[in-house]
């Protein structure tokens, strides 16, 4: 004789559901980041990924960009230099996770902060960039870029985005580890 199944709890559909609609998002994005990577840009447009670190927006550039993880998949590192906050598996491949608070000068504040890990490469050197939130690609036309200012970045976006330099944060990264 079989049991009856039982009803779900009340609050158990709705965290589904929640958590459903956020993995959707994650993946429509990656859609999205997909696109930008293999599509060329037309003549003069750079495509990035905001990101929001220290409640602060940033980017990467898209064509940097390997994959967009949930931060749940970080294991710690014990023993780990400063900044370097854990591992994560990207495409069955171990990679350093950076925390960027301290590398921008901001203000540190908990690892559950920090909801999503970016993974760049930088030649064939991938690692991670822990970050709060990850916000929708975005195209940058020629005419608006403007310079950097001092620090790890590249140049500036409109509304002073400041745009990441990978490879001196891969130096960094491989300083630190």
């Amino acid at each position: 004789m079989s049991r009856p199944e039982r009803p779900p709890a009340a609050g158990a559909a709705t965290a589904g559901s929640a958590a459903g609609r956020d993995e959707e998002i994650l993946r429509e994005r990656a859609r999205q980041l997909a696109r930008a990577r293999e599509e060329a840009p037309a003549d003069g447009v750079r495509v990035v990924l905001p990101v929001e670190v220290g409640g602060r927006a940033y980017a990467v550039e898209a064509l940097h960009v390997h994959q967009v993880l949930d931060a749940k998949g970080m294991h710690p590192l014990l023993g780990a230099p400063r900044g370097v906050i854990g591992a994560i598996v990207s495409r069955t491949r171990p990679v350093a996770v950076l925390d960027l608070r301290p590398l921008l000068g901001l203000e540190e504040g908990g690892l559950s902060d920090l909801q999503r890990v970016v993974v760049v490469e930088d030649g064939d050197d991938l690692f991670g960039l822990a970050v709060e939130r990850v916000l929708r690609r975005i195209e940058v036309a020629a005419s608006e870029v403007r310079s950097a200012p001092p620090g790890p970045f590249l140049w500036l976006a409109p509304q002073r985005l400041a745009v990441l330099d990978v490879s001196g944060l891969g130096v960094v990264a491989h300083q630190e580890a």
